[in-house]
C-alpha cells in the first residue's frame, strides 16, 4: 500500500502549517518533497506529513533548525535533543528569575540608586558559566608560573569549584553585592601581582598542592577546636600548633624544616594581603552563609601563633 500524495496546498490545509513555511522547510532540507509534478510543483506524502508534525513539535519546543536536522538524520536522538532544549530552557528560566529578584530588590526603595542598577546589571549579564570563567581566568593569570606543574589543572579546578557556588534563583542583594566586590578583587592588577609573587614562592619545583592542602585542612581543624576551647594564639597550645604547622607544612612542600624555611614562612605571613581573606568571606556570602564561615578566623590565629612563637 502506497502513501497518498498531496500538493503543497493540500499539505498546508491538513497540517495547519502555512504554504510559506512548508516551502521554507523544503528549501532548508528538513522536508524535501517526495516528488514533483511535471510542472515542478512539490508533492508530499503521508510520511512527509508525519515528519512535518515532528518538525512542528520540535520547533514549538524551541529547537533550532540544525538540532532538528540532526534528529531527522538520526545523528542526534530525540531524547538527547529534548534534554538539550530542557537544559537551555531551565537556564533561561533561572536567568529570568535572577533578573526578577534584582528588580524586586531595586524596587524596595522609592528612589533606586546606582548601586541597585549595578546589582541589576550584574545579575542580568552574568550566568554561572560566566562567573566560573572569570574566576578561572583569575587563577590562570595569578598562577601563571605554575602552569607547567603537572598538578596545576587539578588544583585550579578544585579552587574554581570552591569559589563559584551556584546562586539561587532569587539571590539576595547581599549575594549580588558579594559577587560585585569579588569581581573587583580578582580584576585588581595589584592584587593579581601580589598573588603571582605568592605562587612563585610556594609553587617551587616538584610542589604538590595535594599534601599541602591536606596538612592545611588538618591544622585548621585543630585551630578551630583550640579557639572553641578558649585558647589564644599566644598560649602554650598556640606554641605547639605553630611548631607542628612549621614542621608539617615544610614536609608537605618537600622542604627542610630549618631556619631558612622558618624565615620564608615568617616573610610570607608578613606579606599577607587582607584582600585574600576578604575573597573567602565573599565566597561564604555567595553560598548563603555568614562571612564567619570562611577559614579566615583560623588562619589569623595560625599567623599570630607563628609570628609569636617562631620569630
Amino acid at each position: 500500500m502506497t502513501d497518498r500524495t498531496y500538493t503543497i496546498g493540500e499539505a498546508s490545509r491538513l497540517s495547519g502549517v502555512s504554504v510559506r513555511r512548508l516551502r521554507f522547510y523544503a528549501d532548508e532540507g528538513l522536508l524535501p518533497p517526495s516528488a514533483r509534478t511535471e510542472s515542478g510543483y512539490r508533492i508530499f506524502t503521508d510520511a512527509d506529513l508525519v515528519k512535518l508534525d515532528l518538525i512542528s513539535a520540535l520547533r514549538e519546543a524551541g529547537l533550532g533548525l540544525e538540532a532538528i536536522r540532526r534528529v531527522l538524520s538520526r545523528r542526534l536522538t530525540l531524547r538527547d535533543a529534548l534534554a538539550l532544549r530542557l537544559t537551555q530552557l531551565e537556564a533561561h528560566i533561572a536567568s529570568q528569575r535572577r533578573i526578577a529578584a534584582a528588580l524586586r530588590a531595586a524596587m524596595r526603595s522609592e528612589q533606586p540608586t546606582n548601586d541597585d542598577l549595578r546589582r541589576l546589571w550584574a545579575v542580568t549579564n552574568l550566568s554561572h558559566a560566566d562567573r566560573r570563567a572569570k574566576i578561572a581566568r583569575f587563577y590562570d593569570e595569578a598562577a601563571k608560573s605554575a602552569h607547567d606543574n603537572p598538578h596545576y589543572e587539578q588544583w585550579k579546578q578544585r579552587a574554581v569549584d570552591a569559589s563559584v557556588p551556584s546562586l539561587p534563583d532569587d539571590p539576595t542583594p547581599e549575594q549580588i553585592d558579594a559577587w560585585i566586590e569579588l569581581e573587583s578583587i580578582i580584576t585588581d592588577q595589584t592584587f593579581i601581582a601580589k598573588m603571582k609573587k605568592n605562587v612563585e614562592r610556594i609553587w617551587t619545583d616538584g610542589f604538590d598542592p595535594g599534601p599541602y592542602q591536606k596538612a592545611s585542612d588538618a591544622i585548621v581543624a585543630r585551630v578551630r577546636k583550640a579557639i572553641d576551647d578558649g585558647f589564644t594564639a599566644g598560649s602554650d597550645v598556640g606554641r605547639v600548633i605553630a611548631q607542628d604547622w612549621f614542621r608539617d607544612s615544610a614536609r608537605a612542600m618537600n622542604r627542610a624544616a630549618d631556619d631558612e624555611f622558618k624565615q620564608w614562612m615568617l616573610k610570607s605571613y608578613q606579606d599577607d594581603d587582607p584582600r585574600a581573606q576578604r575573597y573567602w568571606e565573599l565566597v561564604a556570602i555567595l553560598k548563603g552563609q555568614s562571612p564567619g564561615h570562611s577559614p579566615n578566623r583560623e588562619w589569623r590565629w595560625i599567623i599570630e601563633a607563628v609570628r609569636t612563637h617562631l620569630a
